[in-house]
């Protein structure tokens, strides 16, 4: 591999090491697979694999949750989903994956009209496809036909 030098002014040669570090970081970056995701799904825990299917079925269905949902929805604290958020990212990050789960600011009406901005949970399709053929590989369910109203 050759290597170019680029004139970088003085004062920005540490803005630019950085930049190219974050480069390197990103490009190093794996998708999840399949097998890397049932990996994970079946060495988390009961809690952790909760918010993941609860995600999971609001992803493939094409809805939003936050946090404040999830978290009544599975009878915990919001604290305590970020945390298990936060903890099931490492372990991606450690693995050298991107992120499974992810939160967005969305804007989202109130029934009175109103505009208000929440946090919801962000995965990718096939992350959540993934995680929903193990579930029903594990329950001996037969797979989902694409477009199936089950989804």
């Amino acid at each position: 591999m050759d290597y170019v030098m680029v004139p970088v002014p003085e004062e920005h040669v540490v803005d630019v090491m950085l930049l190219v570090a974050r480069l390197v970081a990103k490009a190093s970056v794996v998708p999840w697979t399949d097998d890397a995701v049932v990996e994970l799904f079946d060495e988390a825990d009961e809690a952790s694999r909760s918010v993941l299917s609860l995600v999971a079925r609001a992803t493939t269905a094409g809805k939003d949750v936050n946090d404040e949902e999830a978290a009544e929805s599975l009878e915990l604290s919001v604290r305590e989903i970020r945390a298990i958020i936060r903890d099931i990212n490492e372990i991606g990050t450690r693995a050298k994956r991107e992120p499974m789960l992810g939160l967005r600011d969305a804007t989202v009406v109130l029934r009175n009209g109103r505009s208000a901005s929440r946090r919801v949970f962000v995965m990718t399709d096939a992350v959540a496809r993934a995680i929903r053929s193990h579930e029903r590989a594990s329950l001996g369910e037969a797979p989902a036909v694409p477009g199936d109203p089950a989804e």
